[in-house]
């Protein structure tokens, strides 16, 4: 059962925390390829030719090379598109809590009935041993209430 307190406890710690490994994988996922990182490169270039150029004085150049930025910030739009697509970032933002949910469900429903340890009989939490120990006998947590109990108090500490 010992094993059994650790997973749980992992796991609820996981799922409450899922928005850093969320932040994580979005950085991973966001990594620009090869082709976006020319692409920003030759607008950084292109951007920087066309400051050495007045809007005023030389309008024609200054049109023609942002003109040029424009057609790098659609190729630059059309890449961001390819590399990352909506049902990745899903998967991205909501994948490592579905996970984390599903196996706790799972565990909840083979091991609903199981107590996970027995707390001393001279502890007396008189008004909350049925709470505590559900379906099991008095003074067993109850697996229901060990889940519950980890994922309340993942969500209060701050990270």
């Amino acid at each position: 059962m010992f094993i059994l307190l650790i997973i749980t406890t992992t796991l609820s710690f996981l799922n409450a925390k899922s928005s850093f490994l969320d932040n994580v994988a979005k950085k991973w996922s966001n990594m620009p390829s090869s082709t976006r990182r020319e692409l920003q490169k030759e607008k950084q270039n292109l951007k920087a030719e066309q400051r050495q150029y007045n809007m005023m004085e030389s309008f024609a150049k200054y049109s023609k090379i942002q003109r040029k930025i424009n057609v790098v910030d659609e190729k630059l739009e059309d890449c961001a598109e390819k590399e990352n697509p909506v049902w990745w970032q899903i998967v991205v933002a909501y994948g490592p809590r579905a996970v984390c949910t599903l196996i706790l469900l799972t565990l909840t429903l083979y091991y609903g009935r199981t107590p996970l340890f027995k707390i001393p009989d001279y502890v007396d939490l008189t008004p909350f041993n049925y709470i505590i120990s559900y379906p099991n006998e008095r003074n067993y947590v109850s697996f229901h209430f060990w889940i519950m109990s980890c994922n309340v108090v993942a969500r209060v500490i701050k990270v």
